[in-house]
């Protein structure tokens, strides 16, 4: 049965590893990496200029930002963890308990997407309480839902992974579908500690 291409959840190395060792799925998911940080990027500084470009962000009517925030970084920390937990599973091909710790990522991953859920009805309840219109709300949204697409996106390769491990497809000399699912999710933490930062210090 032919591996799908994708870099996610690609299950084992490609015998045609570049000189300096890097597969050609893990150097795809290096470009895929910096296509999306230039996303980022981009998102980040055209929120910096049009906070600059605005008197009045936030009245003094309005709360801060939600501290849901906080725990949702909680949530994708503990994702990373699990997906940590399960590349030193497989590696000592441990099974059981692979599986068990990619479960937990997709409970946490879930879990951070009811968070976000729930950050977003707190915004939108601060916002049209009070009567000034300003961007406060909208860049928020903007931001975060940029990230929650890709964490939604991120579901896919992790449930992929996740079925291949129950069939027992993954070894210790064959799992590097487990590690570059892992890298995506730890990047995802990455930039979503990076917009947390940037919410906070623009607010």
């Amino acid at each position: 049965m032919s591996e799908p291409q994708h870099p996610l959840i690609a299950a084992a190395p490609s015998s045609g590893s570049s000189a300096g060792g890097i597969s050609p799925k893990q150097l795809a998911m290096l470009v895929l990496f910096g296509s999306i940080s230039m996303l980022f990027g981009a998102s980040i500084v055209g929120y910096l200029i049009t906070r600059s470009q605005n008197d009045i962000w936030k009245t003094a009517s309005m709360p801060g930002l939600p501290l849901g925030l906080l725990a949702s970084t909680g949530l994708i920390a503990g994702l990373s963890f699990a997906m940590h937990r399960a590349v030193r599973a497989v590696r000592e091909n441990r099974f059981e308990r692979l599986q068990r710790s990619l479960l937990l990522a997709l409970l946490f991953g879930l879990a951070f997407v009811l968070g976000q859920a729930l950050n977003w009805r707190a915004m939108y309840a601060a916002t049209t309480a009070s009567d000034a219109r300003t961007l406060y709300g909208f860049t928020f949204y903007m931001l975060t839902g940029l990230h929650l697409l890709h964490v939604l996106g991120g579901f896919v390769p992790l449930y992929v992974v996740l079925s291949k491990a129950k069939r027992r497809e993954y070894s210790s000399s064959n799992h590097e579908g487990v590690k570059l699912c892992t890298q995506y999710w730890d990047y995802l933490g990455v930039v979503w500690c990076v917009l947390v930062a940037v919410l906070y210090f623009a607010t």
